[in-house]
């Protein structure tokens, strides 16, 4: 997960904590929870449901930046003191989220030591993933970060375990605008992959074993070195 874990945690406590605040809601899929302009001011929590995080370019375009589930949290341009949100936050299918003012949140964290920490421990893994995001748009060619990117997404709300594997529900446009290149491409690279027996395609989703891709990209980088 990206931002938070599937699972029961001190930070997730915080949110339940009835003296902060919160604000929860059943909402429905396809709702834009905030727009990039949005003032940044609230931390979100997922009780149940997906969400997923778009950076917003010129003229409309997207780029799907994070795919969040049940116990993961977003809003960290408010925990950063941001004056706006500067990603899309929508809804997938339908969800159960809390919100809380980001002031109201430092307070409650700072009562708990466990929280805190676990708090601390999320953002930094925050940090080191957006420098490997950042170093791979610069070293890695398409190939090499579509791989990482269903890497990513195999450990996301997205994805559920498979006797393959997993089976990860996106589309080839989806996929694109992670990546950040044309749709087309991203379908050349798969039907690829899919030729090297490493995935396999349906309407909407993906098949594979992720160990199996990173040997697949372990190997091919090997390759390239000893072809150098």
């Amino acid at each position: 997960m990206q931002e938070g874990e599937n699972q029961h945690s001190a930070f997730a406590d915080v949110f339940q904590d009835p003296t902060i605040g919160a604000r929860k809601a059943n909402v429905a899929a396809g709702t834009v929870l905030y727009e990039p302009d949005d003032a940044a001011t609230h931390v979100h929590f997922i009780h149940r449901g997906q969400v997923r995080l778009y950076q917003v370019g010129p003229e409309g375009s997207q780029r799907l930046v994070e795919i969040l589930g049940t116990g993961d949290w977003f809003g960290i341009a408010a925990l950063a003191s941001a004056e706006k949100h500067g990603l899309r936050a929508v809804a997938v299918g339908p969800s159960v989220i809390s919100e809380v003012e980001a002031d109201r949140f430092y307070q409650a964290v700072s009562h708990k030591p466990e929280a805190a920490q676990e708090l601390t421990q999320k953002l930094a893994a925050k940090v080191q993933s957006a420098r490997n995001e950042a170093a791979s748009l610069i070293f890695q060619d398409c190939n090499d970060r579509l791989i990482q990117t269903l890497i990513r997404f195999s450990q996301s709300a997205a994805a559920t375990p498979s006797d393959e594997g997993v089976v990860l529900r996106i589309t080839h446009q989806q996929l694109a605008q992670a990546v950040g290149v044309a749709r087309e491409t991203v379908s050349l690279a798969l039907t690829q992959l899919r030729h090297q027996n490493v995935l396999r395609t349906g309407r909407n989703q993906l098949t594979f074993n992720p160990e199996a891709l990173k040997r697949f990209k372990g190997n091919t980088g090997e390759r390239v070195k000893h072809v150098a």
